[in-house]
């Protein structure tokens, strides 16, 4: 690709086009940068460049007639490309925008300065006005680089390898996950399990589920127009449940794990508290059919667990437990919590979310509240 950026001060984009990754793709020819002085088209036998504004105010603008030549000196008539103005009236550039330059063979980048430029100019040689945002610079200059940065990303060899581009935010519609590298344990901070268990279908089901939820709390405007799955659909509304639940439980320390152990979980607590002769028989019962997982207290009604507690006897129990680490899990919403003391999740206090489970960490001691007047709540201890 070939970019040509017409500016007043060449000397401020030189140094950055020079550097790292942009200055290997133009020492590599992957794209070619001319930088045109627009002063030195300037007829003013004192090269200026601006005049004061018809009509009175603050500051000068650019004039026509250097903005006009340089242009005209510089793009010949087969030029086929986008002349872009960096302008804060502009449409504000995103990744699509970027997509859709990086499709051209050439750019042609005005950078404005002072107050503005002469709209003759740019109703001569500008085909669009584009922002990097909601704010002034006191150049197009900055703009014109990120310009350039982002498309030359998207250009072959330049990021040495193609996959890079696709899997980054805004590339997908939605914000990227966090990225971990070495060591695995920085000063007792770990890189999470998933990433080094070394089963690539997981990572990718915990990499997508890191994305909606950072898009879901930081960027909610993209999910209107990301191209989403079912199954993405699915994950979000688990996702904003989670945000009603934290809401509700708010002032309660709890952690969330991700979807994928809150899945895993309900397998982990029948086989903990369901002993071994009869789990057959109860996972027919409480696994079968749209039940699912939401039907686990069903172990105890239907007796496939042994010397329970039910009733105001079990209520009171976990207040008589130790101090210890422990889970919430949400049958019907499919979310699991890590609480550092599982004694604070009093039935009280827990109270608003009507059906949920509590276990210690060893899962050793369970509480069952079904969310039914007539059913429990139950208590087992293995």
């Amino acid at each position: 690709m070939r970019i040509k950026v017409f500016t007043l001060f060449p000397e401020m984009l030189r140094p950055a086009l020079s550097q790292s990754i942009l200055g290997r793709a133009v020492a590599a020819g992957l794209i070619e940068v001319q930088l045109i002085d627009i002063r030195e088209y300037s007829a003013d036998k004192h090269r200026n460049t601006d005049d004061y504004p018809f009509g009175g105010g603050a500051g000068m603008v650019m004039t026509a007639q250097p903005i006009v030549d340089a242009f005209a000196a510089n793009l010949p008539p087969s030029f086929s490309g986008r002349r872009v103005y960096l302008s804060p009236r502009g449409r504000t550039l995103n990744q699509r925008i970027v997509e859709d330059l990086a499709k051209e063979k050439e750019l042609a980048l005005l950078c404005g300065h002072y107050e503005g430029v002469d709209q003759r100019a740019l109703d001569s040689v500008i085909d669009e006005e584009l922002s990097i945002g909601d704010y002034v610079l006191t150049g197009g200059e900055l703009g014109a680089l990120v310009v350039i940065d982002a498309v030359a990303r998207l250009i072959p060899g330049v990021l040495g390898s193609d996959e890079s581009p696709e899997d980054e935010s805004f590339s997908t519609g939605l914000l990227e996950y966090p990225q971990y590298t070495r060591p695995a344990d920085f000063r007792g901070q770990k890189v999470p399990e998933v990433l080094t268990g070394g089963n690539h279908a997981d990572i990718e089901a915990w990499r997508r589920e890191r994305s909606l939820a950072l898009t879901l709390e930081r960027r909610p405007e993209l999910l209107d127009a990301a191209p989403l799955t079912d199954a993405d659909r699915a994950m979000l509304a688990r996702l904003r449940r989670a945000r009603e639940v934290e809401a509700r439980l708010d002032g309660i320390p709890l952690k969330r794990l991700g979807l994928q152990d809150a899945d895993r979980f309900p397998k982990a607590w029948f086989n903990a508290f369901v002993p071994a002769e009869n789990r057959k028989a109860a996972k027919r019962q409480c696994f079968s059919g749209r039940r699912h997982v939401g039907w686990l207290w069903q172990a105890f009604s239907m007796g496939f667990i042994p010397d329970f507690v039910e009733g105001e006897a079990a209520r009171q129990r976990p207040r008589e437990e130790q101090p210890g680490a422990g889970w919430l899990y949400l049958p019907d919403d499919g979310l699991l919590y890590e609480a550092g003391d599982w004694t604070v999740l009093t039935p009280e206090a827990l109270s608003p979310l009507g059906h949920f489970m509590l276990a210690d960490a060893a899962l050793t001691r369970t509480y069952v509240e079904t969310g039914r007047a007539e059913k429990g709540p139950y208590f087992h201890e293995v």
